[in-house]
């Protein structure tokens, strides 16, 4: 029986992995990379819905916080991803963890730490010249993201247990979670059936739509893009999950010094 490493392979490999001794290994399937994007909005939305009422059934629906709520779906939405990929990983085995990206990166760690500082500057560097430059061009200054909105309501309301529960959901849960939704399981499993370009923009177009405004819809699609480049250049999920987490780390901090500048 042949056998291949899958940690030579591209994630776009069409080859089949072999367990030692156990046989073929279970293929990451375009089904399946849908099916993680499918439970991942479903949880949140389902755990939003049912903290709404509760809420409303004991408190009222005049003191329902709407952004404590998003934020508390979103981040219990992430437990339940996180659970469910854990099953997957116990199901289908070690060799699976390697198809979705949990694997270590196929270039040093120097070079990924050059790598991911050099997309955040540039991608943010892009990022402030649409939102900071262009957009008052078109009368649209002043325009802030969805989760720069929310960090605002809590900042206001003063709420320390808020802002802690915000901030683990931004800086670990939501990169970890959407990193291995969309570049491991979904881009992943696109890669196998696709070229990596066309998996990466189908990605990217998919979380864009995921994220609001509209109007700042080119700056969450740079962004995607560059986190799908890096997960195909390195086939590791951990770069593009830190250059995640240092993204939504350069929000907090702009949100919390009051800067004004792409917040």
């Amino acid at each position: 029986m042949k056998t291949t490493d899958a940690t030579s392979d591209p994630i776009g490999s069409r080859s089949v992995d072999i367990q030692a001794g156990l046989g073929q290994t279970y293929q990451l399937t375009i089904k399946r990379g849908f099916l993680a994007l499918v439970i991942m909005f479903a949880s949140q939305t389902l755990v939003g819905i049912g903290l709404s009422y509760g809420a409303r059934s004991i408190w009222g629906a005049d003191t329902i916080d709407l952004p404590t709520i998003g934020v508390s779906s979103v981040l219990l939405g992430g437990f339940i991803v996180l659970l469910w990929v854990w099953n997957d990983i116990r199901r289908f085995g070690p060799a699976f963890s390697h198809q979705i990206g949990l694997r270590p990166s196929i270039i040093s760690t120097r070079q990924v730490v050059v790598l991911v500082l050099l997309l955040l500057s540039a991608t943010h560097a892009l990022a402030w010249t649409y939102r900071s430059v262009l957009l008052p061009l078109w009368d649209q200054g002043g325009i802030i993201g969805g989760g720069s909105q929310v960090f605002a309501h809590i900042k206001e309301s003063g709420s320390a247990l808020k802002m802690t529960g915000f901030l683990f959901l931004g800086l670990v849960v939501g990169p970890v979670m959407e990193e291995i939704v969309f570049r491991g399981y979904l881009q992943s499993a696109l890669a196998r059936r696709l070229p990596a370009w066309a998996a990466i923009l189908i990605t990217s177009l998919l979380f864009t739509l995921g994220h609001g405004p509209t109007i700042l819809w080119p700056m969450y699609f740079l962004y995607s893009v560059a986190w799908g480049w890096i997960f195909m250049h390195t086939r590791s999920l951990k770069a593009a999950i830190a250059i995640h987490i240092l993204s939504n780390l350069f929000y907090a901090v702009v949100g919390v010094m009051g800067w004004e500048i792409l917040a």
